[in-house]
């Protein structure tokens, strides 16, 4: 059977949650499991662990990261989504047999949240289960 990986922020569970919705409905009758972290720093971290846990014949075909940046008043906007952004494309880069798509949603406020939220996540959600497709064709 197909497996995928869900690793989630525990931050905006409002909107994680329809992520998680969403992602469970797009890839009904296949295995999902979620696993959660505290914030997007810490999403490529348990991707590598939970890859270190999986060789290329355990049928894991893809992980998605879901996590929600919203910019404030310091920097800290720029640290956060640049290093995330950067760790899960290591990540991609140095497990190329998975497929593993970036669903961190970077917005300036909640308004644009509510605005991208549902459609960035089905729109990834999408991409995850093509790429695996294209990954298990090759």
């Amino acid at each position: 059977m197909s497996k995928f990986i869900v690793v989630h922020t525990s931050w905006y569970e409002e909107y994680i949650n329809d992520m998680k919705e969403i992602i469970s409905e797009e890839l009904a009758g296949l295995e999902v499991s979620f696993y959660e972290v505290p914030g997007s720093l810490e999403l490529a971290a348990m991707g590598e662990r939970i890859l270190k846990e999986y060789h290329k014949d355990t049928g894991l075909e893809g992980i998605i990261f879901c996590g929600v940046v919203i910019r404030g008043e310091t920097t800290h906007y720029e640290l956060v989504t640049t290093e995330t952004f950067r760790e899960i494309g290591n990540l991609a880069l140095d497990h190329p047999w998975i497929a593993i798509i970036n669903n961190v949603i970077c917005v300036e406020n909640e308004e644009q949240l509510k605005i991208r939220n549902k459609k960035n996540t089905l729109n990834n959600v999408k991409a995850l289960k093509t790429l695996a497709k294209s990954k298990n064709e090759l």
